[in-house]
């Protein structure tokens, strides 16, 4: 499991997307954030969400997307953010 640096997920945060996962499993939902895209401004809204991830994209290896927990800065694909309980 690969981590990121605060800075470099402030520098993705500001140009890829961010995708917002809640719940887990079957019942898990995704949406695109369309907020302000700040970490700043990220961090915020998830201090006030219970459950809720925010997931910046990163780059393909292989084939597959890989994306950044913003909170964490844990790096893995979105099907296993999305299998994995919040």
């Amino acid at each position: 499991m690969d981590f990121s640096t605060t800075g470099e997920i402030a520098c993705k945060v500001r140009i890829n997307p961010i995708m917002l996962v809640s719940g887990h499993g079957v019942s898990s939902r995704a949406i695109r954030y369309r907020g302000k895209h700040t970490l700043r401004a990220i961090l915020g809204f998830l201090d006030s969400q219970r459950e809720v991830r925010a997931l910046v994209f990163s780059h393909s290896s292989d084939g597959e997307m890989l994306w950044v927990d913003v909170q964490t800065g844990e790096l893995r694909s979105f099907e296993e953010w999305r299998f994995e309980a919040a």
